[in-house]
């Protein structure tokens, strides 16, 4: 029974670099796949101040705008609302990407 060099005997042999590289590169496009979909499911702007938020705080304490329920979205850097009013602001905040298509 002859052995390869560098095996166990009753080991499989292992992998070698050009086969690894196929594997990481597959996994690693999987991980930026699964990171799109949640993103695309959960995802959604920042407010971009804390005095629009606070505006906003400010028009429902007086009854001059419903409470927005709290949902869970996550924060997607650089995604924006780019009007200056805090409704808006606070409205878009709420929104998932999915649901942008709305508006653009």
């Amino acid at each position: 029974m002859s052995q390869r060099p560098g095996t166990l005997t009753g080991s499989a042999p292992a992998p070698s670099r050009r086969r690894r590289w196929p594997r990481i590169v597959g996994w690693s496009a999987l991980a930026l796949v699964l990171a799109g979909v949640v993103l695309y499911a959960f995802g959604g702007m920042w407010v971009r101040t804390s005095e629009m938020r606070a505006a906003y705080q400010a028009m429902v304490e007086r009854h001059e705008q419903p409470a927005l329920p709290a949902r869970f979205v996550v924060p997607v850097p650089g995604c924006v609302c780019h009007s200056n009013d805090p409704v808006l602001q606070a409205q878009h905040a709420r929104r998932r990407l999915r649901e942008c298509s709305s508006c653009h």
